[in-house]
Protein backbone atom coordinates (compact mmCIF):
# COMPACT_ATOMS: atom_id res chain seq x y z
CA UNK A 1 0.00 0.00 0.00
CA UNK A 2 2.84 2.38 0.82
CA UNK A 3 4.36 1.81 -2.64
CA UNK A 4 1.09 2.78 -4.34
CA UNK A 5 0.75 5.90 -2.21
CA UNK A 6 4.34 6.85 -2.98
CA UNK A 7 3.85 6.31 -6.72
CA UNK A 8 0.56 8.21 -6.63
CA UNK A 9 2.27 11.15 -4.97
CA UNK A 10 5.03 11.01 -7.59
CA UNK A 11 2.43 11.17 -10.37
CA UNK A 12 0.70 14.12 -8.75
CA UNK A 13 4.02 15.95 -8.32
CA UNK A 14 5.02 15.05 -11.89
CA UNK A 15 1.76 16.54 -13.16
CA UNK A 16 2.08 19.70 -11.08
CA UNK A 17 5.67 20.20 -12.17
CA UNK A 18 4.81 19.60 -15.84
CA UNK A 19 2.06 22.21 -15.89
CA UNK A 20 3.88 24.80 -13.78
CA UNK A 21 7.60 24.51 -14.54
CA UNK A 22 7.39 22.66 -17.85
CA UNK A 23 8.27 19.41 -19.55
CA UNK A 24 12.01 19.56 -18.87
CA UNK A 25 11.61 19.80 -15.11
CA UNK A 26 8.89 17.16 -14.94
CA UNK A 27 10.95 14.64 -16.91
CA UNK A 28 14.04 15.40 -14.80
CA UNK A 29 11.91 14.91 -11.68
CA UNK A 30 10.74 11.54 -13.01
CA UNK A 31 14.31 10.45 -13.78
CA UNK A 32 15.67 11.52 -10.41
CA UNK A 33 12.80 9.76 -8.62
CA UNK A 34 13.32 6.63 -10.73
CA UNK A 35 9.84 6.60 -12.20
CA UNK A 36 9.51 4.06 -15.01
CA UNK A 37 10.10 5.58 -18.46
CA UNK A 38 7.07 3.64 -19.70
CA UNK A 39 5.00 5.76 -17.35
CA UNK A 40 6.42 9.29 -17.54
CA UNK A 41 7.29 9.33 -21.27
CA UNK A 42 3.73 8.81 -22.57
CA UNK A 43 2.32 10.90 -19.75
CA UNK A 44 4.53 13.86 -20.71
CA UNK A 45 3.45 13.44 -24.36
CA UNK A 46 -0.22 13.41 -23.39
CA UNK A 47 0.20 16.48 -21.18
CA UNK A 48 1.88 18.35 -24.03
CA UNK A 49 -0.82 17.19 -26.45
CA UNK A 50 -3.54 18.51 -24.11
CA UNK A 51 -1.85 21.90 -23.92
CA UNK A 52 -1.76 22.46 -27.71
CA UNK A 53 -5.52 22.85 -28.36
CA UNK A 54 -5.96 24.83 -25.14
CA UNK A 55 -3.33 27.36 -26.22
CA UNK A 56 -4.71 27.28 -29.77
CA UNK A 57 -8.23 28.14 -28.61
CA UNK A 58 -6.90 30.91 -26.38
CA UNK A 59 -4.83 32.34 -29.26
CA UNK A 60 -7.76 32.21 -31.69
CA UNK A 61 -10.13 33.85 -29.22
CA UNK A 62 -7.64 36.52 -28.19
CA UNK A 63 -7.03 37.51 -31.80
CA UNK A 64 -10.74 37.75 -32.72
CA UNK A 65 -12.09 39.93 -29.94
CA UNK A 66 -11.44 41.16 -26.46
CA UNK A 67 -10.33 38.18 -24.44
CA UNK A 68 -9.57 38.48 -20.71
CA UNK A 69 -6.39 36.37 -20.77
CA UNK A 70 -3.58 38.91 -20.53
CA UNK A 71 -0.75 36.46 -19.92
CA UNK A 72 -1.07 34.95 -23.41
CA UNK A 73 -0.91 38.42 -24.97
CA UNK A 74 2.13 39.28 -22.85
CA UNK A 75 3.81 36.01 -23.86
CA UNK A 76 3.06 36.67 -27.54
CA UNK A 77 4.36 40.24 -27.27
CA UNK A 78 7.51 39.02 -25.51
CA UNK A 79 8.05 36.42 -28.21
CA UNK A 80 7.70 38.97 -31.00
CA UNK A 81 10.06 41.33 -29.18
CA UNK A 82 12.44 38.46 -28.55
CA UNK A 83 12.45 37.61 -32.25
CA UNK A 84 13.60 41.13 -33.02
CA UNK A 85 16.19 41.29 -30.25
CA UNK A 86 17.53 37.73 -30.15
CA UNK A 87 18.96 36.32 -33.36
CA UNK A 88 18.80 32.70 -32.11
CA UNK A 89 15.01 32.63 -32.04
CA UNK A 90 14.82 34.39 -35.40
CA UNK A 91 17.24 31.87 -36.95
CA UNK A 92 15.37 28.92 -35.51
CA UNK A 93 12.02 30.11 -36.85
CA UNK A 94 13.61 30.83 -40.25
CA UNK A 95 13.85 27.04 -40.70
CA UNK A 96 10.05 26.87 -41.02
CA UNK A 97 8.64 23.51 -39.94
CA UNK A 98 11.98 22.29 -38.61
CA UNK A 99 12.32 25.52 -36.65
CA UNK A 100 8.91 25.01 -35.07
CA UNK A 101 9.94 21.49 -34.06
CA UNK A 102 13.17 22.84 -32.55
CA UNK A 103 11.31 25.61 -30.75
CA UNK A 104 9.06 23.12 -29.02
CA UNK A 105 11.84 20.56 -28.40
CA UNK A 106 14.88 22.39 -27.09
CA UNK A 107 15.17 22.49 -23.30
CA UNK A 108 15.93 26.20 -23.22
CA UNK A 109 14.02 28.66 -21.04
CA UNK A 110 11.22 30.23 -23.05
CA UNK A 111 10.99 27.37 -25.53
CA UNK A 112 8.32 24.69 -25.33
CA UNK A 113 4.72 24.01 -26.23
CA UNK A 114 3.42 27.49 -25.38
CA UNK A 115 6.11 29.23 -27.43
CA UNK A 116 5.67 26.70 -30.21
CA UNK A 117 1.91 27.22 -30.22
CA UNK A 118 2.36 30.98 -30.46
CA UNK A 119 4.95 30.64 -33.23
CA UNK A 120 2.77 28.15 -35.13
CA UNK A 121 -0.17 30.54 -34.84
CA UNK A 122 1.85 33.46 -36.22
CA UNK A 123 3.40 31.24 -38.91
CA UNK A 124 -0.17 30.37 -40.01
CA UNK A 125 0.28 26.62 -39.58
CA UNK A 126 -2.95 24.69 -39.76
CA UNK A 127 -4.27 22.90 -36.70
CA UNK A 128 -3.26 19.43 -37.86
CA UNK A 129 0.13 20.45 -39.22
CA UNK A 130 0.93 22.65 -36.23
CA UNK A 131 -0.10 19.97 -33.75
CA UNK A 132 1.95 17.35 -35.58
CA UNK A 133 5.05 19.55 -35.62
CA UNK A 134 4.67 20.45 -31.95
CA UNK A 135 4.20 16.81 -30.96
CA UNK A 136 7.31 15.80 -32.90
CA UNK A 137 9.11 18.53 -30.97
CA UNK A 138 7.64 17.29 -27.70
CA UNK A 139 8.79 13.73 -28.45
CA UNK A 140 12.31 14.91 -29.29
CA UNK A 141 12.36 17.24 -26.29
CA UNK A 142 11.54 14.39 -23.92
CA UNK A 143 14.31 12.28 -25.47
CA UNK A 144 16.78 15.16 -25.10
CA UNK A 145 15.91 15.65 -21.43
CA UNK A 146 16.08 11.89 -20.82
CA UNK A 147 19.57 11.86 -22.32
CA UNK A 148 20.69 14.83 -20.26
CA UNK A 149 19.12 13.46 -17.05
CA UNK A 150 20.57 9.97 -17.41
CA UNK A 151 23.94 11.45 -18.37
CA UNK A 152 23.99 13.58 -15.22
CA UNK A 153 23.07 10.60 -13.05
CA UNK A 154 25.85 8.49 -14.63
CA UNK A 155 28.35 11.29 -14.12
CA UNK A 156 27.34 11.61 -10.46
CA UNK A 157 27.65 7.84 -10.01
CA UNK A 158 31.23 7.99 -11.29
CA UNK A 159 32.24 10.21 -8.40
Amino acid sequence: MDLMTCQGNSLILFTLIHFTLGRSFSVLYAIVNQMPAGLYFPLALVYDYVQIPVYGIILEQSSKRFFPVRWIRKKADRMLTSMEEKPLLKRILAFGDVGLILLSALPIRGFGILSGSIAGFFMKKGKLRGTTLLMIGSFLGILIIMGIGHGIIRAIDLF
